[in-house]
């Protein structure tokens, strides 16, 4: 996408530049032949990592275009400048969002309706099929003429409130005349309209926060495919939208709807859309350590060992915590001193209660892990012994954290990197699990599905 790019604030001074987009390689850059006051002072400074807000362009095939976030990645002599630039100055900068559209994106804009299409959304199921009504008119005096109405059909409600959410059919069509062809393209889109408008550093925090739900009732990371927002002040004005963390899964042609968690029409009748944003905060931690490991290549499993027990261990005090307090077991440590030493019942009491007695009280990270396995047959199943497999996951933990002594630990998993890949996706599959059941989930309906999605059924059905 070549054309010409400015700053905001010196309309007048224009370079010569091309953007490419590329969600699969995650790399998103723009190029410019030339150099702005604003590079020189980054330069200056010898720091390549300072924030440019915006960057204006105007391309070949006149379309507006707004770059936001961006930061110079480089910069060198072209030796084969193009020849729509003087300069042999060449400056290359990533950004986090790129806006495309008929004219330009106005710089403080408020979004109030944005509609989304994401990679195999059309298996959820079409609502109802497009109906195309043709007519013949028959003039004496000319020949026969053709026109066509299209009919798609009704919307799906999604519970969000106080916004709204609708699942319904997104339509382009052409008509080659010379030929009397009629082409249609229908895919399945999600609609958002908010109560509130939203700016567009809002929108960004918006659309990665449901791209991690469509990721998770999928079972598989998937990219957003067509982000528009619609311009409510210019009617029939839309702009494409993309974003720096909206990363394409090319992996898979096909993901059926029995190969997910939930179905269209489980959605529309359920609350989970609307229970992901409320609760977002409460497992936003677990859910950045399941994405960053689904985001990555996966090329050395053992980098994936902290972050994953860490986000267990979260997920095990934020939900099970109070029935560990409401047992009152006492740490055989605090049992121990209560037994020795000869306090006063008073002191005897305060000790229990205190802050110290809770963290006595504390499970183990070892009986945290196992009481997450232990909280669902599928998973008991998954790992066939929840106590060994947690106690290989944590030894090989604590050797590479602590240091600990090598005779006494099994360290099996140390230089066996297929046994190890396997303990790794198994504790992938347990963290998606309970990650389900935070977004409000039926237990019933993650039992059922959790081993068949298409990452997932393999590890069930043959390990």
């Amino acid at each position: 996408m070549k054309g010409y790019f400015w700053m905001p604030n010196k309309p007048e001074l224009k370079h010569f530049g091309e953007v490419i987009l590329s969600t699969s390689q995650k790399k998103n850059e723009v190029i410019i032949y030339g150099s702005f006051p604003e590079f020189d002072r980054l330069h200056y400074n010898i720091n390549f990592h300072d924030d440019i807000p915006y960057l204006y362009g105007y391309t070949r095939d006149k379309k507006f275009i707004t770059l936001l976030g961006l930061r110079i990645t480089g910069a060198s002599l072209s030796p084969n400048p193009p020849e729509s630039s003087a300069f042999k100055s060449e400056h290359k900068l990533s950004f986090s969002q790129f806006i495309c559209g008929p004219i330009q994106f106005p710089f403080n804009f408020s979004i109030n309706r944005i509609s989304v299409t994401a990679q195999f959304m059309e298996a959820w199921g079409i609502p109802n099929p497009i109906e195309m009504e043709v007519k013949t008119s028959d003039n004496s005096d000319e020949s026969p003429s053709k026109s066509y109405n299209l009919k798609p059909g009704k919307p799906i409600s999604i519970p969000f409130e106080p916004d709204t959410c609708t699942f319904y059919d997104y339509l382009s069509h052409s008509h080659k005349f010379q030929i009397n062809h009629l082409e249609l393209k229908q895919r399945n889109c999600l609609s958002f309209t908010f109560q509130r408008n939203l700016e567009i550093s809002e929108l960004y925090i918006f659309l990665e926060k449901f791209r991690e739900f469509y990721t998770l009732i999928t079972g598989v990371n998937l990219g957003l495919d067509l982000i528009v927002i619609y311009n409510h002040k210019v009617d029939g004005v839309e702009y494409q939208y993309e974003f720096d963390r909206n990363i394409s899964n090319n992996s898979y042609s096909f993901i059926a709807a029995n190969n997910r968690i939930l179905g269209i029409k489980e959605l529309s009748s359920s609350v989970s859309l609307k229970y992901f944003f409320k609760e977002y905060n409460t497992f936003s931690l677990p859910l950045a350590h399941y994405m960053g490991y689904l985001n990555s290549d996966r090329s050395n499993y053992v980098t994936f060992i902290q972050p994953f027990i860490s986000a267990l261990e979260i997920i095990y005090n934020k939900c099970y915590r109070e029935q560990e307090k409401n047992a009152k077991n006492i740490n055989p440590t605090l049992e121990e001193i209560l037994k020795t030493y000869k306090l006063s019942g008073k002191h005897k009491q305060f000790l229990v209660d205190s802050k110290l007695a809770k963290t006595y009280r504390d499970l183990h990270l070892k009986d945290k892990l196992i009481a997450l396995i232990n909280v669902s047959d599928k998973l008991t199943e998954l790992v066939a012994d929840p106590i060994a497999f947690t106690k290989r996951i944590l030894d090989l933990r604590h050797y590479l954290v602590h240091e600990v002594e090598k005779d006494a630990s099994d360290l099996t998993l140390l230089n066996n990197r297929l046994l190890l890949g396997k303990h790794i996706v198994k504790l992938k599959v347990i963290l998606e699990y309970h990650l389900l059941l935070m977004m409000g989930l039926d237990k019933e309906i993650v039992e059922k599905r959790i081993g068949r999605t298409l990452p997932n059924f393999v590890h069930f059905d043959r390990y």
